[in-house]
């Protein structure tokens, strides 16, 4: 699938898609754009930005540069390891996906299958890692499962304890990535170690295939609890750096300068654990520019990390 077809497919479940000279760009919250395909690195002209902020309408805008381009650090999970196995786990993941493979059943899964039995886990991880409810209603799930069983390039799998359904994965091929757009989990199952199971499988049977070149599990969140970086990170994926650009709309900078930070700090002290508010306060330190490459990008949100996965 090329960019055109993942913008085909998200234009397809309901979301904004606007075209420019580099990319595409669609809206996975209201009002919020993000570039596609999310993997690729981009350099948008300022005539490219103003266009998206218009006829968006868009508040603001994210998208990865270069790392050497000037502005905040941020990072792309990849893996380009296609002898991928327990080698590439860190030593102290490996006894765990063990335990995991021992307890869990995994298997490619239709869509049909997650559009009825996928949104639950939606709901619990959702609230486990955010402490909110999902954007994405359950309607607004099936359309996107229904849509998605139409692409050859889009898989589901999942990982089993006895019958139940402990974790599942939506991946796309992009290109030569194999993205990962999605991995959700039962909270009371992840004592059986399903998701280290579930990603090793996966990534262990992609790599197998020719037309893979290498995977991504998406771009380092704004903030994240350090508990999703070592999951990671520990899986065998490794932090490409790029530079993090956020711009907001020139029309809501007075607002931002007079009261947004106010609240949104006020917010992060009040609710640290929460990573809705700590990712926006680090987007509004982006946008002013008050983050350099030099920057360890974790040194903002580290007195207030205390989340995880």
């Amino acid at each position: 699938m090329d960019a055109a077809g993942i913008a085909k497919f998200f234009t397809s479940i309901g979301n904004r898609v606007i075209r420019t000279e580099s990319c595409y760009w669609y809206n996975p919250q209201p009002f919020m754009y993000r570039s596609l395909p999310i993997h690729r690195f981009v350099a948008p002209a300022p005539a490219e930005i103003a266009k998206v902020l218009m006829l968006g309408p868009a508040l603001a805008l994210r998208y990865p540069m270069r790392p050497d381009a000037e502005g905040a650090p941020g990072g792309m999970f990849v893996c380009h390891d296609r002898n991928y196995d327990f080698a590439s786990l860190s030593q102290n993941v490996r006894s765990r996906t063990r335990r995991g493979l021992a307890r869990c059943r995994i298997e490619q899964i239709s869509f049909e299958y997650l559009a009825e039995h996928g949104y639950a886990l939606t709901e619990e991880t959702t609230l486990r890692q955010m402490g909110k409810k999902p954007n994405r209603s359950i309607e607004e799930w099936r359309l996107f499962c229904t849509n998605a069983s139409h692409l050859a390039d889009f898989e589901a799998w999942g990982a089993f304890v006895e019958d139940r359904l402990a974790t599942f994965m939506v991946a796309m091929l992009v290109e030569d990535c194999y993205y990962i757009h999605l991995q959700k989990s039962a909270s009371d199952l992840l004592k059986f170690y399903p998701n280290n199971a579930l990603l090793f499988t996966v990534m262990k049977t992609k790599f197998a295939c020719p037309e893979v070149g290498f995977i991504s599990h998406g771009p380092k969140a704004l903030a994240v609890g350090k508990g999703l970086e070592y999951y990671k990170t520990s899986m065998g994926l490794e932090i490409q750096p790029c530079t993090e650009q956020v711009v907001f709309n020139p029309l809501i900078k007075p607002f931002i300068s007079w009261k947004g930070d106010a609240v949104v700090n006020r917010m992060v002290r009040r609710h640290p654990e929460n990573l809705f508010w700590r990712r926006a306060a680090r987007a509004l330190s982006v946008a002013r520019g008050e983050e350099s490459g030099a920057q360890s990008g974790a040194e903002e949100i580290q007195a207030a990390e205390s989340g995880s996965r």
